[in-house]
C-alpha cells in the first residue's frame, strides 16, 4: 500500500535530486524516497534522537570537572550518561565506539579547560576619513 504526499522541498534540493536523477535514469520522486531514511530508526524510538543528544550533553556537562581532571586533552565517549571510552586518537575513538553501539549516539569531545567553548568573532568596521 501507498500513500501520496505532497512535500515543498528547497530549490536547491530539487535541482540536486533532478541532476542524480537524470544520472541514475530515475524519477526525482524516486530519489527523494532513495534519500529518506527510516529503516535505521526503530518503531517506536523516533524521538529519541534528540533524547539521546541531550542525554549524553546533560551527561557531559555533569561529568566535565571529573573528566578533565583525569584525561585533560584525550577525547571521552559518552553513551547511556557514562564514560564508555576514551583515547588520545579521535579517530580510533570512533571507530570503537562505532563497532560497540553501532547506529547508537554517542557523544564524543575533547576534555579541554571548559565544557563548551566561546568563540569570539570579532566584526571588522571601515572607518573613513572625511
Amino acid at each position: 500500500m501507498e500513500t501520496q504526499v505532497t512535500l515543498t522541498v528547497p530549490d536547491k534540493l530539487y535541482k540536486r535530486a533532478q541532476r542524480i536523477a537524470q544520472s541514475r535514469e530515475k524519477d526525482v520522486a524516486d530519489i527523494l524516497l532513495e534519500a529518506i531514511v527510516l529503516e535505521d530508526v526503530p518503531d517506536g524510538e523516533e524521538g529519541e534522537g534528540q533524547a539521546a543528544i541531550d542525554r549524553e550533553e546533560a551527561a557531559w556537562l555533569r561529568l566535565h570537572p571529573w573528566l578533565r581532571e583525569r584525561y585533560s586533552g584525550q577525547y571521552v565517549a559518552l553513551y547511556n550518561g557514562k564514560l564508555v571510552d576514551r583515547d588520545e586518537d579521535q579517530i580510533a575513538l570512533y571507530e570503537r565506539v562505532q563497532r560497540r553501539y553501532p547506529g547508537k549516539f554517542i557523544w564524543i569531545a575533547q576534555v579541554k579547560d571548559t565544557p563548551i567553548e566561546e568563540y569570539v568573532i570579532r566584526s571588522p568596521r571601515l572607518e573613513r576619513d572625511f
